[in-house]
């Protein structure tokens, strides 16, 4: 085996093996840089990476019949001439490693500080709640839903920070500045707009702003049928995407752009349930689950729907409204149900997750699959903030801080995200942060008691007791 390796080294394949992985590389850091500015195809790409691994062996089967020569190549024998030929080769296979060494090192480096990056602007985007300009207030689910999925659509797009529902949905009704509103959420565009419905007659309106500038970015009216709001949804997401030059290609578009249904009255019954859902009263979730399972009388492959009914029994159990065994038996057949018929799904994975994590204090798992969730889905706030509860049972306080922050960012206006973010605080040490988390909590909830226990517990350390205790018996 020895002599086999001093062979090796002697006809410089090792050396001629690095200098082509090296190449390798660097080509393709250079190809995924420029092939998605031209719009080329994904396979593309997949095909240069299929060719270099295929043509290694073959360079290293040159390398070891040829010497590469200044005549050019050469059969390699055993005289001493082609051993200071070898020699020669060997110092120039030397420099041009070293050298497409330090290349390498500048192209990860630039690719890091994302110079090479085609959306290295940091966008961010509200979309708030859609005005129902229809007769009927009963329609106000519709025009609800049909803003909190174009929310989840977004939120599945990288490099793009989509705010959550509860954030946004807190203007709704309020006739607020659009300035204001943008600094409340620190966000860079809003998207707003309404529905009128008459029957199976759609006609809505989007809009999106770029909040730095105040130009209007586009701006349309959808006249449609009531079949066509799939398409409607796909078309706003689309220009939204194309407006800040965000480029979606192959299965990511098709994933992020899919309907989970294609009927439309099963689709309406979804948004009832989620309009209960949203309201976070025991009566609510029950209702909410019979309008999940009506959609799925109509549909039974509908992925979304059986996650939605995993998360209210999540919910129930997490609540106390029902018996940790029922709520446990109905979330995870729901959550079974929805991954089986949709994998791709981040929801599926989401609600997988949170029954390991809650029901199961199967902890491996759970992470495994909240990551899964994530990585189709980074702006969940609610991976993020499992991720992060889970950190915190294992004793990870800094990176469950970082999800709990992530999860602020992403909705800042929820009173269970700043609750966690005070506790954080609270654990570590910082009572100045645990008291500011405290008083935002209070002014955005008065009633909520977690708000005047974070500010007791902090005036406590800070020894205010007075104030202290006067915060904790409100609480």
């Amino acid at each position: 085996m020895s002599k086999f390796i001093e062979e090796l080294k002697r006809r410089n394949v090792v050396k001629s093996t690095i200098a082509y992985l090296v190449v390798a590389w660097i080509l393709l850091q250079v190809f995924t840089v420029l092939l998605p500015i031209v719009d080329a195809p994904e396979w593309i790409l997949k095909g240069i990476t299929l060719l270099l691994a295929i043509g290694l062996p073959i360079w290293i089967i040159v390398s070891w019949v040829y010497d590469i020569t200044p005549q050019g190549l050469e059969k390699t024998n055993d005289n001493s001439k082609n051993d200071l030929s070898r020699h020669a080769t060997n110092k120039r296979l030397n420099a041009f490693i070293i050298s497409s060494l330090s290349i390498a090192v500048v192209v990860m480096g630039l690719k890091i500080s994302g110079v090479f990056s085609s959306n290295s602007h940091n966008y961010s985007i509200a979309v708030l709640p859609f005005v129902n300009m229809s007769n009927d207030v009963e329609q106000e689910y519709f025009s609800d839903g049909i803003s909190e999925d174009i929310i989840n659509i977004l939120a599945q797009v990288p490099n793009l920070k989509v705010i959550g529902r509860t954030s946004s949905f807190v203007f709704k009704g309020q006739n607020m500045n659009r300035n204001d509103i943008a600094e409340q959420l620190g966000v860079s565009h809003i998207l707003d707009g309404s529905v009128r419905r008459s029957g199976n007659k759609l006609r809505i309106t989007a809009q999106l702003i770029n909040m730095e500038d105040h130009t209007e970015m586009f701006s349309e009216q959808f006249d449609r049928e009531l079949k066509d709001v799939f398409d409607i949804q796909d078309e706003i997401s689309e220009n939204i995407l194309s407006a800040v030059k965000i480029k979606l290609l192959g299965e990511k578009k098709e994933d992020i752009l899919k309907n989970g249904t294609n009927n439309v009255e099963a689709y309406q019954l979804l948004l009832k349930g989620r309009y209960h859902y949203n309201k976070m009263t025991p009566n609510d979730l029950m209702k909410a689950i019979e309008y999940y399972k009506a959609a799925i009388e109509i549909d039974p492959n509908y992925s979304i729907a059986y996650a939605e009914i995993a998360s209210c029994y999540g919910d129930t159990y997490a609540f106390k409204w029902l018996p940790k065994e029922l709520s446990y038996s109905q979330a995870r057949d729901a959550a079974t149900k929805a991954i089986q018929l949709d994998e791709k799904s981040a929801e599926s994975h989401m609600v997988i997750g949170r029954m390991k994590l809650w029901f199961e204090l199967d902890f491996t798992t759970a992470s495994e699959e909240l990551k899964k969730g994530l990585k189709i889905n980074p702006n969940s706030i609610v991976g993020n903030r499992q991720m992060s509860i889970l950190n915190l049972f294992l004793g990870n306080n800094e990176l469950g801080h970082e999800y709990m922050q992530k999860a602020d960012e992403l909705d800042p206006f929820s009173l269970f995200n700043l609750f966690l973010l005070g506790a954080y605080n609270m654990m570590d040490g910082n009572y100045d942060s645990l008291l500011e988390y405290g008083n935002r909590l209070i002014s955005l909830e008065p009633n909520f008691h977690g708000g005047h226990a974070l500010v007791g517990i902090a005036q406590l350390y800070k020894k205010q007791y007075k104030t202290g205790i006067e915060e904790l018996e409100l609480a």
